[in-house]
């Protein structure tokens, strides 16, 4: 991991805006200030972005800057030749809500949660809180944090730096094939029991076999004698149906021959009563032709007095049309004659002095005078040529010619009346002649058929006399095919019963085949478990091997064994720069145990402990850590520190090629202090970016680029010197 740019908005000291740390240009700084600028807050911001934790704890609201209500921070590092960016941040509102993102360039690689997504991030750094903060990150006042761990928890830190959690995942995946191999292994043993126990049925199922294919012959030859016997009663049953249904049939004929006779004589009796009943309607309606000659001489009458009423009124109607043309013209002349003498009238008034004007009403002067007197004279002289117009006279004489028609047409309506109500019978008279022609017909028609039926009876008694003689002829064998019935319906009720017991043989032997069948696949399926079982007994020994090769014993164990000398080789190293030589570690990974425990055959002795112990010593010898002084104690631990961060960069899993130093040079005198500063430039080369946090004013100056804190009313910012 190695970091290139960090933003981060009211965290902590900081406010909302302070400016953007930008990692990319130096690879070597310290970050500088007064205590409480807000130095460590910078690393903070860090460690909650990637992890959600602090030196304050897991506690975010205790971060918030104070009086802001939500905080945001944003940290980008490059790891594996790729830039990602991790956002967090932690609002306070309602009852507080926390987001985290991940990205890698612009893909979203967040998750569905915030623990899925902040798993993601130590999975693709192989790095966690703990493992950083006790490797790469020397926390103010935590320097000692992996010295001062038990041997236990710093094996277990140690792993974690190595990145041997692989193993485990390993050794159970390991462990889990053993489980799955053990429980295949059981249920085999289980099979191969029941395999076993159905094999010792094979010659018990061959004998049963031979017994049931002796059972099936015998019901085989029943059936066979049963069927023959069968097939010659149905053959002599099929002959006497034959005789049976011939007499059945002449006996049909027979009776359907006699119900026609009967159909016939019955038919023919109807038919004649028809006729009397036809001849008798056919005398009742001769009569009609009479009054029909009668009732055409007063059609004609009243068709010409028709004529005359039509005649009459259309001559009537002219009339009218006439009369109303001569009142019109009338009322139109006694209209013009009021209007001449009502100009006539106004023509004088008009030359009265003090005349006035018929349509305004005021008084006329003399020039207006001529005018309307012009006027007036017009429109009398208009009215007068009109009048001329209007002649009534030809219409008159019109009106005398048509009242002369009218007297010269006689129509007599009572008389109309009278004939009009006599040709009423007309309609029914004809309906009743032209029934009287259908009766006609239908008589000759019934008086046909009677006479074809009388021949039909003949021929048909003639056909019942012979299919009478014809049945006495034919002998009763309804018994014989009653008892032919009877015996077939014995036998196929014994091959049904004895059909049932051959089914029941077949299914049996079916079953026994089956088995036998079964018999041989148990034998293959017993050489094929065998085998399975075989396999399976190797395969687990095979995971018990690696279970234990991938557990803290095996592999592990070998791993941190290689490592510690690398370790105890680096951290002496560095103590070499540090103490000039006074100082000296030893990491040892086993010991004895402290008391006796029983060993094989009886005998007691001492058995060895997995450990993690650091010895130290100097020109004094070995003494224990607490009796080194602050500043001894702080050079072990930053040597411890600085070989383990360097083992994790040249080590798979955590790539970290990141180192942070928080305070801890106050224990150091100037020599001392200057003994850690070229230790830190001889191992510059070893990571990408190496922060110092210090506020001894001496020591920054000996950093060429330096991040500088400070802290003002409205909070904490910085500036980057020396870029």
């Amino acid at each position: 991991m190695i970091p290139t740019h960090l933003k981060l908005s009211n965290f902590t000291s900081y406010s909302q805006n302070p400016p953007e740390l930008d990692f990319t240009k130096f690879k070597l700084a310290a970050i500088s200030g007064l205590n409480g600028a807000g130095k460590s807050s910078l690393l903070d911001s860090i460690t909650w972005c990637i992890w959600g934790t602090s030196r304050a704890g897991d506690s975010s609201d205790d971060l918030v800057h104070l009086g802001s209500q939500e905080m945001n921070v944003e940290f980008s590092f490059e790891l594996d030749n790729h830039l990602y960016t991790i956002k967090r941040s932690r609002s306070k509102k309602g009852g507080g809500g926390t987001s985290l993102e991940l990205w890698s360039g612009s893909h979203n690689l967040t998750e569905g949660t915030i623990k899925a997504t902040q798993q993601k991030i130590i999975d693709t750094l192989h790095l966690t809180f703990e493992t950083f903060t006790n490797s790469a990150y020397l926390r103010q006042g935590h320097a000692d944090e992996f010295t001062t761990k038990g041997p236990t928890d710093r094996k277990r830190i140690l792993a974690d730096i190595l990145g041997l959690d692989h193993y485990d995942k390993l050794e159970e995946k390991a462990k889990e094939k053993t489980k799955e191999a053990q429980t295949k292994l059981q249920l085999l043993d289980y099979q191969l029991l029941e395999i076993e126990s159905e094999l010792t049925q094979k010659e018990e199922r061959s004998e049963k076999k031979k017994l049931a294919e002796e059972v099936i012959s015998k019901v085989e030859e029943k059936i066979k004698s049963l069927e023959n016997n069968l097939k010659n009663l149905r053959g002599q049953k099929e002959l006497l149906k034959i005789a049976d249904e011939q007499r059945l049939k002449a006996e049909q004929n027979f009776l359907q021959n006699k119900k026609e006779l009967e159909e016939i004589l019955l038919q023919g009796k109807k038919r004649k009563l028809n006729i009397e009943f036809l001849k008798e309607e056919l005398n009742k309606l001769n009569k009609v032709s009479a009054e029909l000659l009668k009732l055409k001489d007063l059609q004609a009458q009243k068709d010409k007095m028709d004529e005359i009423k039509q005649k009459k009124l259309e001559l009537e109607k002219e009339l009218s049309e006439i009369v109303g043309q001569v009142n019109l013209k009338k009322q139109k002349k006694e209209q013009l004659t009021v209007e001449i003498e009502k100009l006539n009238k106004q023509l004088k008034e008009v030359h009265v002095a003090g005349a006035k004007c018929p349509t305004c009403g005021q008084e006329v002067g003399k020039a207006e005078k001529s005018h309307v007197h012009k006027n007036l004279t017009g429109q009398i002289e208009k009215s007068h040529l009109e009048l001329s117009k209007i002649d009534v006279l030809t219409e008159e004489e019109k009106i005398q010619k048509i009242e002369t028609k009218l007297k010269d047409l006689f129509f007599d309506f009572n008389k109309y009346q009278e004939i009009t109500a006599k040709l009423q019978t007309l309609e029914k008279a004809q309906e009743q002649k032209e029934q009287m022609l259908k009766i006609q017909a239908t008589l000759e028609s019934e008086e046909k058929v009677v006479a074809e039926m009388r021949v039909l009876f003949v021929n048909k008694k003639t056909s019942v006399d012979l299919l009478e003689k014809e049945i006495k002829s034919f002998p009763d064998l309804s018994e014989k095919i009653v008892k032919a019935t009877q015996e077939i319906a014995d036998i196929e009720n014994g091959l049904v019963i004895i059909r049932d017991e051959e089914k029941k043989a077949q299914g049996a032997l079916g079953q026994i085949n089956e088995l036998i069948s079964r018999t041989a696949q148990m034998e293959k399926l017993q050489k094929t478990k065998t085998e399975e079982k075989l396999k399976l007994q190797k395969e687990k020994e095979v995971f018990d091997e690696l279970a234990l090769a991938f557990g803290k014993k095996g592999i592990q164990a070998m791993i941190i064994e290689s490592a510690i000398p690398e370790i105890e080789d680096e951290t002496n190293k560095l103590l070499e720069k540090l103490t000039e030589g006074r100082m000296k570690v030893s990491l040892q990974t086993q010991k004895e145990s402290k008391t006796k425990v029983l060993l094989s055959e009886g005998e007691k002795g001492y058995f060895t402990i997995e450990t993690l112990e650091i010895i130290i010593s100097d020109e004094m010898g070995e003494r224990p850590y607490e009796l080194y002084s602050g500043g001894e104690t702080f050079r072990v631990n930053f040597a411890i520190r600085l070989a383990i961060s360097k083992l994790l960069t040249h080590r798979a899993g955590a790539r970290l090629q990141f180192l942070v130093i928080d305070e801890g040079f106050g224990t150091q005198d100037a020599p001392g202090r200057a003994r850690l500063v070229e230790v830190l430039d001889a191992i510059k080369d070893d990571f990408e970016k190496i922060l110092v946090i210090t506020h001894i004013e001496e020591l920054k100056e000996e950093f060429p680029v330096r991040i500088e804190v400070s802290k003002n009313s409205s909070g904490s910012t910085f500036e980057v010197v020396g870029i």
